[in-house]
This record gives structure tokens, sequence and C-alpha cells, in this order.
């Protein structure tokens, strides 16, 4: 099921890019809960429940960086689960200032649907969350 699961981050990263934040979001559960690191470059929640909360932090990173965009650098299986090392770039939409930032997400899936995502401050950390060295 991991292949299956690490298919459908890349689908949903795919869709994002391509302006689908309907289709890339397809891939959480209703009641899915999306943990935020604790100083995200963003002022957004550092806890989403469900796919509307999520929906509508994603749609705040859009309205401040227009051509906000994520390129997987990483992703690694562990049982059902899966954490993906990836970038993210953008430029302010009132300062025209380009940013860039790295992020760890440890995706954990049922049913091929992501019930939770947890930024970690880096790799090793998820890896030893998931179980995984």
């Amino acid at each position: 099921m991991t292949q299956e699961n690490v298919d459908a981050i890349r689908r949903s990263n795919k869709a994002f890019n391509e302006g689908d934040l309907e289709t890339a979001l397809e891939l959480f559960d209703t009641d899915a809960v999306y943990y935020e690191q604790a100083g995200n470059p963003l002022d957004t929640g550092e806890v989403l429940r469900g796919r509307d909360q999520i929906r509508g932090s994603v749609s705040s990173y859009i309205a401040e960086f227009p051509d906000f965009r994520s390129v997987i650098d990483e992703l690694v299986e562990a049982e059902e689960k899966v954490v993906c090392v990836q970038s993210w770039t953008g430029t302010g939409r009132g300062s025209g200032i380009p940013t860039e930032f790295k992020e760890v997400i440890l995706y954990s899936f049922e049913n091929g649907k992501v019930t939770e995502a947890r930024v970690y401050p880096d790799r090793a950390s998820a890896l030893e969350a998931a179980g995984s060295s």
C-alpha cells in the first residue's frame, strides 16, 4: 500500500502546482488533522482540523504568494506512512520578495486517504516518528 500512498502524494503535489487545489486536497480525509510546526512562515493555525481548515490555510499561502509551488525532494515509505521532504517557493504579492523554505511532513494514511499530516523540523525526526531509520 505504501507505493500507492507515495504515488498519491505525487499526484496531489502535481495538482497543487497546476493550480488545482480541490484535486490536491482529495488526498486528505474530510476529518484529517494537519499539525504545522511552530513558527511556520505564515501566520496560520498550528493545528488544522478537517479538509476545510486545511483548504483555508493553503488558500492563505496562495493569497500571499500567488506563485507558491512545491518541489518534492524525497519520499520515504514507512508502513502506512510516508515522509515527504519538500521545498516550497513563492514570491510575496505585496513585496515582490522571493521566499523558499524546506518542510518535512509525515503523512499517515488509512484507506488511501491522509488522516494525519505532521510537520517535523528535519528528516531524521520524521523518520523516527514513522518508526523508520
